[in-house]
C-alpha cells in the first residue's frame, strides 16, 4: 500500500458507530415467478411421470445465532470514544513532510483492519465502490434450468454392459450433477457477501448499514436472516439431488431406475417453485447497495453542512461548472446535489457537495439523512463551509439557537478540518443580525445567490480550501535510500 494511501486513512479515521449489518440489513419479498413444470421436465429431457410429491414448504434448518453477518466491522474500540479529532490531529503531521534523513526511519501508518472470527485481520478498503463488487444473485428459474442443462449433459456409461448397472450409475451421476449445479453458485454468493462487507471502505459501510437499516423501518428482514434463508434452500436443494441418487442406485429394473431420476427432478422443481423467492429477497437487497452512488476519494472536495432550508442546494449551483448531477440515496427522498469546479490556471477538477441538514440533538435520534451528512464529514477527505440563514425563513427548526448548536458541536469534532462560515440569503433582511452579531464567529463570508453579493469571493475561498486537501491527497517526494 502506497504512502498515499496511508495518508488518506489517517486523515479519514476508522469508522465510528458503524452498526451492524445483520441487524439491519432488510429485503422485501417477492413471490416467485411459476414457469410451467413441462417446460422445466422438457429442458430434462424428460416428462414427469406423474408421480411427483407434495409440494413442501421451505423447513429452515436451525438458525445461526443473530450476532451479525459483519458483526467484526465494528470493534469494540472503533464504537467507543470520537476518533474523529485524533486522526485530524495526526493529519497536520502531514502538512509537512519532515527532513530527509529522517523519513527513511519513519514508521509507516496502520492500514485500517478488520477482524475476522478466525482472529486473523484482512485490510479496509482504502477506495469506494466494493459494493459494485457483490455477487450478481441469479434468479432461481432461470439456476433450475441451468443446473439442468448441465445434468442432461452426463451420459451412460456403455462401456458397463449391464443395462441395470449402467442406468443405476448414470441416474446417480445425473442427480450429482442437477445438485451440484444448484448447489455452488449459491454457496460462492454466501461466501463473497461475507468476504465483501466487512472490508468495504467506512464511507460505503455507512451508507450500506443506512440503506438496510431504513429497509428495516418497513418491516423486512434483516441480511442476515435472507443469507440464513438462502442457505438453507441450498441445503434442502442437495439434499434432494442426493436422496434421489441414492434411490436410483437401489432401483432393481430399470423403469424403476428412470422413475426415480422424473421423481428427484420433479422434487427439485417443486422446492425452486415454491421456495425460490427467497433469492429474489437477496437480488433486492443486492440490487439496492449496488445502485448506491460512488463518491471519488482521489478528487478535493468540500461539503457544505448546516440546518435544513438554508440554502445549500444553491450554493453548490452558483459555484459549481455546469450542472450538478443528484446522487440519489434509497434511505431517504432527498438527493444530494454533486458540483464540480475546474481550476482557472491548473484546470484541476474539484467536488463541492451539498448534504442534508442537520438538527440540534443526540446522534441515537438522528435520522438516515443526517448520518448521512455526518458520514461524509467523518470518513472523505472533506473540507466544511457551514452556511447560516438569519433571515428567519428557514422554519422553525433553523431558528439561530438551534443552527448555532449545530455550529458547536459539529466544530467540536472537526476542530481541524479546514472550515469556512457563510451567511446565505444576504439579499433578505436580516431579522436576526444584531442578536447573532454575538454568536456569529470571526471571517465569516456574506453571500447572496440571487443577486451574486459573495460569490467570487466564495470560490476564491473554495480554491484555496481544495489546495489544502491536495497536499493532503498527494502522494510524499519517494524516500532515498
Amino acid at each position: 500500500m502506497t504512502r498515499a494511501c496511508a495518508t488518506l486513512t489517517l486523515f479519514l479515521g476508522l469508522p465510528q458507530g458503524t452498526m451492524g449489518f445483520a441487524s439491519s440489513f432488510s429485503a422485501c419479498r417477492s413471490q416467485a415467478s411459476a414457469a410451467p413444470r413441462t417446460a422445466l421436465l422438457r429442458a430434462w429431457g424428460r416428462t414427469s411421470s406423474g408421480s411427483s410429491s407434495e409440494r413442501q414448504p421451505l423447513r429452515h434448518l436451525r438458525r445461526r445465532r443473530s450476532e451479525g453477518l459483519v458483526a467484526s466491522l465494528s470493534t469494540k474500540g472503533e464504537r467507543e470514544g470520537n476518533p474523529a479529532t485524533e486522526e485530524e490531529a495526526q493529519l497536520l503531521q502531514h502538512l509537512s513532510s519532515p527532513p530527509k534523513s529522517q523519513r527513511r526511519h519513519q514508521q509507516q501508518p496502520q492500514q485500517p483492519r478488520t477482524s475476522t472470527k478466525r482472529g486473523t485481520t484482512r485490510k479496509r478498503l482504502t477506495s469506494t465502490g466494493g459494493l459494485k463488487s457483490l455477487p450478481i444473485v441469479t434468479p432461481s428459474i432461470e439456476l433450475l434450468s441451468h443446473a439442468s442443462r448441465r445434468s442432461k449433459k452426463v451420459s451412460q456409461d456403455m462401456l458397463i454392459k449391464n443395462a441395470r448397472n449402467r442406468s443405476r450409475k448414470w441416474v446417480a451421476e445425473r442427480m450429482d450433477m442437477l445438485g451440484k449445479a444448484t448447489s455452488k453458485p449459491l454457496r460462492d454468493i454466501i461466501r463473497q457477501y461475507k468476504h465483501q462487507l466487512p472490508i468495504l471502505h467506512p464511507f460505503e459501510a455507512t451508507l450500506a448499514d443506512l440503506t438496510v437499516r431504513a429497509r428495516e423501518k418497513t418491516g423486512e428482514r434483516t441480511l442476515q436472516s435472507v443469507l440464513d434463508d438462502v442457505n438453507d434452500f441450498r441445503k434442502v436443494a442437495l439434499e434432494i439431488s442426493k436422496s434421489a441418487a441414492r434411490e436410483g442406485k437401489l432401483g432393481e429394473k430399470k423403469s424403476e431406475i428412470m422413475q426415480t431420476m422424473d421423481a428427484g427432478y420433479s422434487r427439485m422443481e417443486d422446492h425452486f417453485l415454491t421456495n425460490g423467492s427467497v433469492l429474489e429477497d437477496l437480488t433486492e437487497i443486492q440490487k439496492s447497495l449496488r445502485s448506491l452512488p460512488i463518491v471519488q476519494l482521489h478528487l478535493p472536495t468540500v461539503v457544505l453542512v448546516g440546518a435544513p432550508n438554508v440554502g445549500k442546494s444553491s450554493i453548490v449551483r452558483a459555484v459549481s461548472t455546469g450542472t450538478p448531477e443528484v446522487n440519489s440515496y434509497p434511505f431517504t427522498t432527498r438527493g444530494m446535489a454533486l458540483g464540480h469546479m475546474f481550476h482557472p490556471e491548473t484546470n484541476a477538477r474539484y467536488q463541492i457537495m451539498d448534504t442534508p441538514g442537520v438538527l440540534s440533538r443526540p446522534d441515537g435520534e438522528r435520522n438516515e439523512m443526517e448520518a448521512l451528512t455526518l458520514a461524509s464529514m467523518q470518513h472523505l477527505p472533506t473540507a466544511v463551509i457551514f452556511v447560516m440563514d438569519l433571515s428567519g425563513h428557514s422554519g422553525h427548526l433553523s431558528s439561530l439557537d438551534n443552527q448555532m448548536q449545530v455550529r458547536h458541536e459539529l466544530r467540536r469534532r472537526f476542530p481541524r478540518r479546514p472550515w469556512l462560515d457563510v451567511v446565505s440569503k444576504a439579499d433578505l433582511p436580516r431579522l436576526e443580525l444584531e442578536k447573532a452579531k454575538e454568536a456569529l464567529p470571526e471571517g465569516y463570508l456574506d453571500l447572496s445567490t440571487l443577486d451574486g453579493t459573495g460569490v467570487e469571493e466564495l470560490k476564491t475561498r473554495l480554491f484555496e480550501m481544495y489546495e489544502i486537501i491536495e497536499r493532503i491527497l498527494a502522494p510524499p517526494p519517494e524516500v532515498q535510500r
